[in-house]
């Protein structure tokens, strides 16, 4: 399968342009629960990290040959600049050098 082949708008739903549909109010169940509730804090997690050490962990030839492909494949005309601007930030998070280089090769301003 040619992920690169694209011949039509690609559907993500939910999206920022179709954010998604709450489900109709379901009957709540008449069954009695007991139990103790606790309270605790959730840590925030970290998407980027493990990205970032996987690429920080190749050579820098490999490091080079995904760049290049990451930009090869924001290069296509049918990628919009705000789409770009997402992915920069998404790679500048897992690691900065690797947002700023591909921002530079795109003509991107990278955000942070």
């Amino acid at each position: 399968m040619n992920f690169m082949h694209r011949d039509e708008e690609i559907d993500y739903f939910p999206s920022r342009y179709d954010p998604a549909r709450h489900a109709e109010q379901y009957p709540i169940p008449p069954v009695r629960l007991s139990g103790k509730r606790d309270k605790c804090v959730i840590e925030k997690e970290n998407n980027f990290k493990q990205p970032g050490e996987r690429y920080r962990s190749w050579a820098p030839d490999r490091q080079e040959r995904f760049i290049t492909r990451i930009v090869g494949a924001l290069s296509d005309p049918r990628v919009t600049h705000e789409v770009r601007s997402i992915w920069v930030s998404y790679w500048s998070q897992a690691d900065k050098s690797l947002g700023q280089k591909i921002a530079s090769r795109l003509n991107v301003k990278p955000s942070y």
